[in-house]
């Protein structure tokens, strides 16, 4: 690594969340720490039928199926580069959140949305946890838990249960 984010990747200082920081598009987005589960190469991914544009469909993690997350769709909704899939715990089980470039493990520094929260709806408003800064950009703080809605899951677990029969 190296470039233009090596101030991103400066040494943490001694207060705030521990996170992995990826790109989503034109955004900087952490996952907390003890949420993530492996970071990896794209995955191949079958479409899901029934689900919200930002559920790219179902991969294999470790053997199990797991929905696929574009981060980039849900946040900005629109198209952007899937360069890393982050597998972290959520609330049914994993799921693979597709991210452009990972840039690391740091310290955060965040606050609560409370400014910018007007701005968040749907399931965006649900998926942040709080904002902070990288640099001059601001950074998204990312709560995986909330990022899949029921029906996925459902739609998730009816997909399984067809690929079996």
């Amino acid at each position: 690594m190296g470039g233009q984010y090596d101030d991103l990747l400066a040494p943490a200082s001694d207060a705030g969340v521990v996170a992995l920081v990826f790109r989503a598009g034109p955004l900087y987005c952490a996952l907390p720490l003890d949420e993530v589960v492996e970071t990896m190469r794209p995955l191949p991914t079958r479409p899901l039928a029934g689900t919200p544009p930002y559920v790219r469909g179902l991969t294999i993690l470790r053997g199990a199926p797991a929905p696929v997350i574009d981060v980039t769709r849900l946040l900005t909704g629109v198209d952007g580069e899937i360069a890393r899939y982050v597998a972290v715990r959520a609330g049914r089980g994993p799921i693979a959140c597709a991210t452009g470039p990972v840039l690391g493990v740091q310290r955060i520094e965040v606050a609560p949305p409370e400014g910018p929260a007007a701005l968040f709806t749907g399931a965006t408003k649900a998926l942040i946890a709080a904002v902070g800064t990288v640099g001059t950009d601001p950074l998204l703080l990312l709560r995986s838990i909330r990022a899949v809605p029921d029906e996925v899951w459902e739609a998730a677990g009816n997909s399984t249960t067809e690929a079996a029969a």
